[in-house]
């Protein structure tokens, strides 16, 4: 009995190819880690695109989606082995709120983290993508930008938007930037932005008014500065999603004094 037990086993190795072998023999025993998808949610008009990490200890992965609202209602939008998915099921203006679910054999592994997604009408600018300083983009030419402000009643989670930009100065000059918030209904008014130099302090960005950077050294210097939304009077009412357009251009050049 013994060996026509081993004689199965023998023929039942023989007939399994040699990477199915391998993954029975050599597969972790750790359970599925924890992971969040990352979502981008402008790279195409409606949809949120979204990628995770792979999991050899995982068995399938399970996509959950709830309507951003209390309380979550999570139903599962893709399951399978899968690193990716694109949610092409989104109305206007929607938010999201995704999480990651794995199984192992008849175990479902919850995700402990979520992921944020919206609808926009929009993709995202060219300069994209420059939301940190080391990101900054050249600015040398008149650049057509967007900032979107999403707020979720999830957790009070904030997606906030900022453009980071780079100017040569040439030594002892000032530089003008200007910028033009788009769709105002009074032009005279301020804005919904803000600037910030690098290593200095932010400031309001007035409608069209020149906002000065100075190189007051005796070489040519790298500036950088970012714009970002004032929220305040964006979300002072029922808005969850708003989405700022605007222009930044270069303005004159002219000589550095105190």
């Amino acid at each position: 009995m013994k060996m026509q037990l081993t004689a199965l086993v023998f023929l039942l190795l023989a007939s399994c190819s040699d990477d199915l072998i391998s993954d029975v023999l050599f597969r972790t025993m750790d359970d599925p880690f924890d992971d969040t998808p990352i979502v981008d949610s402008l790279s195409r008009e409606h949809s949120s695109s979204l990628s995770w990490k792979n999991d050899e200890a995982c068995d399938s992965f399970r996509l959950m989606r709830s309507y951003d609202s209390s309380p979550l209602c999570f139903t599962c939008i893709y399951e399978g082995t899968g690193t990716e998915y694109t949610d092409l099921d989104m109305g206007d203006k929607e938010r999201h709120i995704y999480r990651l679910d794995k199984t192992r054999g008849k175990k479902t592994f919850i995700g402990g983290e979520y992921a944020y997604g919206f609808s926009a009408d929009c993709r995202g600018d060219e300069c994209e993508p420059n939301d940190e300083e080391e990101c900054a983009t050249p600015l040398s030419h008149d650049l057509v930008c967007n900032l979107p402000c999403v707020k979720f009643e999830t957790d009070g989670k904030r997606l906030i938007d900022a453009d980071w930009f780079s100017v040569e100065i040439p030594p002892q000059r000032s530089v003008e930037i200007v910028i033009a918030q788009h769709g105002l209904a009074n032009e005279s008014t301020g804005t919904n932005l803000k600037i910030q130099v690098s290593g200095f302090e932010s400031e309001s960005v007035k409608q069209k008014v020149a906002q000065v950077i100075s190189n007051t050294s005796h070489e040519a210097k790298v500036f950088r500065f970012r714009i970002y939304p004032e929220t305040t009077e964006l979300f002072s009412s029922n808005t969850s999603i708003a989405l700022i357009e605007y222009t930044v251009s270069l303005g004159m050049t002219y000589k550095y004094s105190l």
